[in-house]
């Protein structure tokens, strides 16, 4: 229970602060009259805050709430990501507890005060609390609630707790333990936990003939993490088990998944292994279950292509692919287009494998093989349904592309991604497919194909000037300068923290959909899409580069172009 619900004297003015709300987002656009009525029944139904029932049930966007909340209380509004690391010394007053119950980050001092930032939570009830603790007064700012709960969880949990000393404990213990009674659990626990810490996508365990490694794979980059006796890789068995593999089966490969909680979030570990000639590889992938999503531009697109893409998702009916490789974001950025829509207003059905995004009020489901429950056997099932969108986690054979552009014929309107290197080349994929030119024509809206590249660390990045070979291939002067860092504690040496997408954004204008209802041959297609104003994926890594967001080099190591 967060504090404003825990604190029953506030109840009227809780009342009132929803009232003042519910006119306040309605004078700035963000809800219709019709929309805010059925929030404040269904408020009064479920006994929760305005602002609740808003963002659970996709009424309203998390900032658009947060900051309405924040004009109310007569507080700042800021966004997580532009503030700075907390004061140590500032910390240091508060327990992590503390913050995570009462929904508080203490940010610095501030002349006799402090700075905090608030998510769910009273600002009183805060004041009083921080008042009793340190004696001292508070000015408040506030953030979205999920980006502040994870910023608590950034600062305390995985900041005060040496979770890699914790491992490496648990490693020694276990090598002692000749017998093998001691269980993996703990050490599994503490493994999850550090390779969150480390923002680790995929956990790899390699079999090796004199010790196991066990590798990170960070910002779609592996890192070696630990090596393991070769004793210790009965932690495999371990995983499978609780993944519901078959453990005495070690011939062949196997799937499967588990739930974990880690740092008070809940993730989707899914388990892949394979037979080599030194024993069982296993993956694991994490996948946090999670509400909290990112926007198009928060991805680092572009504010003029978010709103291209946006447009596009918004549409009555057609389809909407994107496409790259796998591990190039591209769930990300269908899962953050369809945010940007009024969801409460559309029925929205999706398929995935697995569910990566919660999406408010939409109906998810999951491919289930063995039960025959596959893509194009959703698809369907929910023409049934009267969905506005459908959601199709990927077009990987004839039967789901065929059920696809009917869905899309019939008024629907279907996004989906497809594994291919180009935005033209989807179109000769979905022929190979069996998607009759014609057809395609008349439906497709646009394909963003896209790549992920590491972006320059903010800690350490400094100015580093091009060569005269990269001037020339950027088209710039001589003499200019990108960025790159040597490498901090923040981004662990290596220079990068975190990724941003390269793109290109093919939309499929009447003459090109002349063009391709005749299968014209691609050459055709290219010189119409940029007649169009297409701008291909290597413009949009030259612009990053130019920009300091990131690097020739890791252009190069990421897309196979450079200079």
């Amino acid at each position: 229970m967060n504090a404003v619900t825990a604190a029953p004297r506030s109840a009227e003015l809780l009342e009132q602060l929803s009232a003042r709300m519910s006119t306040l987002l309605q004078e700035r656009g963000a809800l219709s009259s019709v929309q805010m009525e059925y929030a404040r029944q269904k408020q009064r139904v479920e006994a929760k805050p305005l602002w609740h029932v808003l963002i659970d049930n996709g009424l309203a966007r998390e900032r658009d709430v947060c900051e309405a909340l924040a004009a109310l209380l007569g507080c700042d509004f800021v966004r997580t990501e532009q503030i700075g690391p907390p004061d140590a010394a500032v910390l240091a007053l508060f327990s992590q507890d503390m913050c995570m119950a009462a929904q508080f980050l203490p940010l610095r001092r501030e002349g006799p005060g402090l700075v905090l930032l608030l998510g769910d939570t009273w600002p009183a009830d805060v004041a009083q609390l921080v008042l009793r603790r340190c004696g001292l007064r508070c000015r408040f700012v506030v953030g979205e609630f999920s980006r502040v709960r994870a910023l608590i969880r950034d600062c305390f949990v995985f900041a005060q707790h040496p979770v890699a000393h914790l491992v490496d404990q648990e490693i020694r213990q276990l090598a002692l333990d000749q017998e093998g009674t001691r269980s993996p659990a703990t050490f599994l626990d503490h493994l999850l936990h550090l390779a969150v810490q480390e923002r680790a996508t995929d956990i790899h365990v390699v079999p090796g003939p004199a010790s196991a490694h066990v590798l990170f794979r960070v910002d779609g980059v592996l890192h070696p993490a630990y090596a393991l006796p070769t004793g210790l890789m009965r932690m495999v068995s371990y995983v499978k088990l609780l993944a519901e593999m078959d453990i005495s089966e070690k011939r062949r490969p196997q799937d499967g998944s588990f739930r974990a909680r880690i740092a008070d979030v809940p993730y989707s570990i899914r388990l892949s292994t394979i037979v080599t000639d030194l024993g069982e590889r296993l993956v694991m992938r994490l996948l946090p279950e999670s509400h909290d999503l990112k926007g198009l531009v928060e991805l680092g697109f572009y504010e003029e292509d978010a709103q291209r893409i946006g447009a596009a998702m918004q549409a009555p009916s057609g389809l909407v692919v994107i496409t790259g490789p796998t591990g190039s974001g591209k769930s990300s950025t269908l899962h953050a287009g369809l945010r940007m829509q009024r969801l409460i207003e559309r029925n929205v059905l999706t398929v995935e494998d697995p569910i990566e995004y919660r999406v408010p009020v939409a109906g998810q489901t999951e491919v289930n093989r063995k039960a025959g429950y596959d893509f194009h056997v959703a698809l369907r099932h929910f023409l049934r349904h009267d969905p506005d969108v459908m959601l199709v986690g990927e077009m990987r054979d004839a039967e789901t592309v065929a059920a696809a552009l009917d869905a899309a014929t019939t008024g629907h309107l279907v996004l989906s991604t497809l594994h291919v290197t180009t935005a033209i080349g989807v179109l000769s994929r979905l022929n190979l497919l069996g998607a009759r030119p014609q057809v395609l024509a008349e439906n497709l809206l646009m394909v963003v194909n896209q790549r992920l590249v590491r972006r320059n660390c903010p800690a350490c990045s400094v100015p580093l000037p091009f060569t005269a070979h990269q001037s020339e291939w950027l088209g710039l002067p001589h003499g200019s300068a990108g960025m790159h860092g040597p490498g901090c504690p923040l981004c662990r040496g290596t220079g990068f923290f975190g990724r941003v997408p390269v793109y290109e954004m093919l939309t499929v204008s009447q003459p090109l959909a002349d063009l391709i209802a005749t299968d014209a041959p691609r050459s055709a297609l290219r010189a119409a899409a940029q007649a169009g104003g297409f701008q291909t994926i290597d413009t949009s890594a030259k612009r990053r580069i130019a920009e300091g967001v990131t690097t020739c080099e890791e252009v190069e190591r990421a897309m196979g172009i450079g200079p």
